[in-house]
């Protein structure tokens, strides 16, 4: 199976983009991905130490926060100059040095203005070098074909869209749901092997409307569980083995 998409999605609960290549460590997760998420103000968040694991309640987070779909962001280090963009609808509303406290304020400033009336308290950008802000605290990346995105897509009436689902490696298998044949199996890329572990289940997240950022009146969770017998779409990888994997290579399984 191709590679066909990768994507990082570097602060929780917000859009993300299109990467070329991303560098994989064994144990690690997808490069960047939710390396950042932002509080709604709970002080065990403000008061906790860098790098602290949380459930996804303590922040910004798409299945309760609809508006979210309306932002990405994009994320990169340059010379470990790091740069952290926000964009709505497209357009350009920040771009930030995370590592500096002043912009990190004028960012949490910026999303305080926004998002004030589904806030507890003062929103803080937080970030973890060695763990990512994932809905498990354990290290996994996902995957999913393209078929399973066009099957969810055909049965909803949708367009087929990872944006709304979010996930990190996207193949051009076309077998719909082929991806949960692989759990307790390998894959390999090159140097690369991952050894795929589980399904994804999903949640009310996937009822944003990714285009229109408005919650659908239907539950697509519950329509999955009825449609396909089951609410799984990707499965999670662990990386046995690290490498670099760029779109248009190629997995074997072991």
């Amino acid at each position: 199976m191709k590679v066909i998409e990768l994507w990082q999605f570097p602060v929780k609960g917000f859009g993300g983009s299109k990467k070329e290549f991303a560098a994989l460590t064994p144990n690690g997760y997808f490069p960047n991905d939710r390396h950042f998420a932002i509080s709604i103000g709970h002080a065990k968040t403000s008061n906790a130490s860098p790098g602290t694991w949380f459930p996804k309640a303590h922040f910004l987070q798409l299945m309760s926060h609809a508006n979210l779909a309306e932002y990405t962001c994009s994320y990169q280090v340059d010379n470990s100059k790091q740069k952290l963009r926000l964009l709505q609808r497209e357009k350009s509303c920040l771009c930030i040095n995370p590592s500096i406290a002043s912009e990190r304020k004028e960012f949490e400033d910026f999303i305080e203005t926004r998002f004030t009336d589904q806030l507890r308290g003062k929103p803080h950008l937080m970030n973890s070098e060695n763990q990512a802000y994932t809905d498990q605290s354990t290290a996994l990346i996902s995957i999913a074909s393209k078929a399973s995105l066009k099957a969810f897509a055909n049965a909803t009436n949708t367009s087929p869209d990872n944006r709304r689902f979010r996930i990190n490696i996207i193949t051009d298998s076309e077998n719909v749901f082929s991806e949960a044949e692989m759990i307790g199996k390998t894959i390999k890329c090159g140097e690369t092997l991952l050894l795929v572990e589980k399904p994804v289940g999903r949640c009310a997240a996937i009822n944003v409307d990714p285009e229109t950022a408005c919650r659908n009146k239907q539950d697509y969770v519950s329509f999955m569980r009825e449609y396909f017998g089951h609410s799984n779409l990707g499965v999670f990888a662990k990386v046995l083995n690290g490498g670099t994997i760029s779109v248009g290579d190629t997995f074997r399984q072991e």
